[in-house]
């Protein structure tokens, strides 16, 4: 009977655990989703909840082996002015991690026909209970 409870107990832990990472997965997911599209359609204003107020991206050029940082502001005055953004892209989420209850690490693919392909490394943090991106590493694929 013992033996019997602490393995039902197993399962509901087990369970009740890999709940709240698919509702993470989900959120952190959903949180992606609504910055490339406000990104894809130039939408500041749907915009800029996602992004943390510490937010950069980090664009890696192959063909110079450099690196560009962009600030927040920066970035937003370019998906402002439509230096980017501006086209439908396709989200491949390629692998999700989670550091504890409020960062993630998730690896994208995004596509557009005709557009180069992009390889993004986000970098979330939750906090009062939402997800933002704090951190676009993003690499062109040759």
């Amino acid at each position: 009977m013992k033996t019997q409870f602490l393995a039902l107990l197993t399962i509901v832990l087990f369970s009740c655990k890999s709940n709240s990472q698919n509702a993470n997965v989900d959120d952190v997911k959903s949180a992606l989703t609504e910055y490339l599209v406000a990104g894809d359609t130039n939408d500041v204003k749907k915009l800029k909840p996602y992004l943390h107020h510490n937010f950069r991206v980090t664009l890696y050029d192959g063909k110079k082996d450099a690196a560009s940082i962009l600030d927040k502001a920066t970035y937003i005055s370019f998906i402002d002015t439509k230096k980017f953004g501006g086209y439908t892209r396709t989200a491949s989420y390629e692998d999700i991690q989670f550091i504890g209850d409020h960062m993630a690490s998730v690896k994208v693919t995004l596509t557009s026909p005709g557009k180069p392909t992009l390889k993004n490394f986000y970098s979330l943090i939750k906090t009062k209970g939402k997800w933002q991106i704090i951190q676009d590493y993003v690499t062109l694929i040759p």
